[in-house]
């Protein structure tokens, strides 16, 4: 056992000198413009109506924390606050994240796949799976801190919307 954690150790310390393994965060807002609801259902026994009514627009607030290899291409687990239109709910998701190489702007690619909960007219409200998928552009402004401005296509609770968001990398 003291074998392998030992080959642990070390395998981990080569990869994390090697590999520029570091910690970072990030901090986004978004707001999210409905585009459609793809799913057509017919009402039966114990439908309260779509899951997301009157083709809501929403906002999200989202904490991602995580690892960044070669600065470059970072991955991480995050949390979100939910608002479409008055019906609150959470999003816990992976976060995989690309940014180009570039002296002061970079091209941005995000997926964001997860669990998404909404306290809708349903008893216990309704958890749903998420793809959110976008590209935009990183901005640095300094050594530890850019800025990113992403846009791209969210399905969630029987809905595409086209999330737009601003957000902060440490």
């Amino acid at each position: 056992m003291k074998k392998i954690l030992l080959m642990s150790t070390l395998v981990y310390i080569s990869i994390s000198v090697h590999a520029q393994i570091k910690y970072t965060a990030k901090i986004e807002a978004g707001y999210h413009l409905f585009l459609s609801r793809p799913i057509k259902a017919d009402a039966g026994e114990g439908w309260k109506g779509y899951e997301l009514n009157n083709k809501p627009n929403g906002i999200d607030l989202n904490i991602v924390n995580g690892i960044s290899l070669k600065n470059n291409f970072r991955i991480g687990v995050g949390v979100g606050y939910l608002n479409y239109e008055g019906i609150n709910g959470y999003s816990i998701f992976g976060d995989l994240e690309y940014a180009g190489s570039g002296s002061k702007f970079a091209p941005l690619f995000n997926l964001k796949i997860g669990s998404s909960h909404i306290n809708n007219q349903y008893e216990n409200g309704s958890t749903s799976t998420f793809v959110d998928l976008s590209g935009g552009v990183e901005h640095k402004i300094g050594e530890k801190m850019s800025l990113q401005y992403k846009v791209g296509f969210r399905a969630v609770h029987q809905s595409i919307f086209l999330p737009i968001r601003i957000g902060a990398r440490f």
